[in-house]
């Protein structure tokens, strides 16, 4: 009735879809941490390193993207939470450096990670408009909080579901919180 052919066929795409998992799931983790260290570079004004590392990690995760997909494992968790981690270190040091977020990428790019990335980012706005109120940078704040009344707007125009509704409520959180410091500063003038 079944082969072993067809047996032995089923199994090495199973050890084979393990095999890329495994390897996608061990390079992607320094990636997030990469990431991670990229944005508080960016927080610390240390924004040549940043690009740098940005730069390196663009590279990695290029490859790796494109293996996943090979191997059929473009949607395993921690390759989407590297991505998104990219994307939010990238998204910041843009909107720091008061540029376009880009809309195209080296690699493919999903609408989740994107949206997943410009929620998280509205976070990384309020942190750096605390840093900014201790060095007296109001026109920093300002900038910050128009950012995220704009990515707040656009995750607005979406029919978010699961994890994406919580970052948009996140989001709207951050920018309540922006405003605030940005009342708390004006009381204070």
């Amino acid at each position: 009735m079944i082969t072993k052919t067809f047996i032995k066929k089923l199994k090495d795409q199973i050890e084979k879809s393990d095999n890329a998992r495994g390897r996608i799931i061990r390079e992607t983790h320094p990636m997030i941490r990469e990431a991670k260290h990229a944005i508080f570079k960016i927080h610390r004004g240390e924004i040549k390193e940043s690009e740098k590392s940005l730069q390196k990690l663009e590279k990695k995760i290029k490859s790796i993207v494109k293996e996943a997909e090979k191997a059929g494992s473009r949607s395993e968790g921690t390759l989407h939470v590297a991505v998104e981690e990219y994307l939010e270190a990238l998204y910041l040091l843009k909107v720091i450096q008061k540029k376009s977020i880009p809309q195209k990428l080296a690699f493919s790019i999903t609408a989740d990670e994107q949206l997943g990335a410009l929620s998280d980012l509205t976070g990384e706005l309020v942190r750096a408009a605390t840093l900014e109120v201790t060095k007296g940078n109001l026109k920093s704040i300002q900038q910050y909080r128009n950012a995220t009344e704009e990515l707040f707007g656009v995750l607005l125009q979406m029919n978010l579901r699961g994890a994406l509704r919580q970052k948009r409520d996140d989001a709207r959180r951050n920018l309540k919180r922006l405003e605030e410091i940005l009342y708390d500063v004006s009381l204070k003038k």
